[in-house]
């Protein structure tokens, strides 16, 4: 896959620093190509593990559907988005994941996602955890995303221009 080079070079995170990010994410937007070639989007939480991201949904809809046409996806991240209005700037950290979307089918790796997300999007007990899985399993669907390119972009520290000058 080769996308288009970074404009803005010396903004791009060394992978290491974008994969971060991702981790610290936990929400971010999902984008498909959807009915009659449509670009869809739609905000979902995630979680990072061994690599790949994980999003929960529905077992169907129009993401899975346009999912099962094309497993191309693009997954955008933003952990900081602080207006600075005086300079009319913002600074940001973002985070841009393409990769191949799939659902995950095996069942010991749904079991493991659960787990995890559950313990990531929330504070619960272990027994109430289990009573959720149990409960949930079987109508929740789970998407891995297995990245092909991930980008890491941030301004950090706004420069006023006469300074830059």
């Amino acid at each position: 896959m080769s996308q288009r080079p970074m404009r803005r070079k010396d903004r791009q995170l060394p992978q290491e620093e974008a994969w971060a990010l991702l981790e610290k994410g936990g929400h971010g937007v999902l984008s498909v190509t959807g009915d009659g070639g449509w670009p869809y989007g739609v905000p979902m939480n995630f979680i990072t593990l061994d690599g790949c991201l994980y999003l929960h949904c529905a077992r169907e809809g129009h993401k899975l559907d346009s999912i099962a046409r094309d497993d191309r996806v693009c997954f955008t991240v933003v952990t900081k988005a602080q207006p600075v209005p005086e300079h009319i700037t913002t600074l940001y950290e973002s985070v841009i994941v393409f990769g191949r979307a799939s659902l995950v089918e095996e069942e010991d790796q749904r079991l493991a996602v659960l787990d995890q997300l559950i313990s990531d999007l929330g504070q619960v007990s272990p027994e109430l955890k289990a009573r959720y899985i149990q409960a949930k399993q079987a109508k929740t669907g789970l998407i891995r995303i297995q990245p092909v390119q991930v980008t890491g972009k941030a301004s950090r520290n706004y420069v006023p221009v006469e300074k830059r000058m």
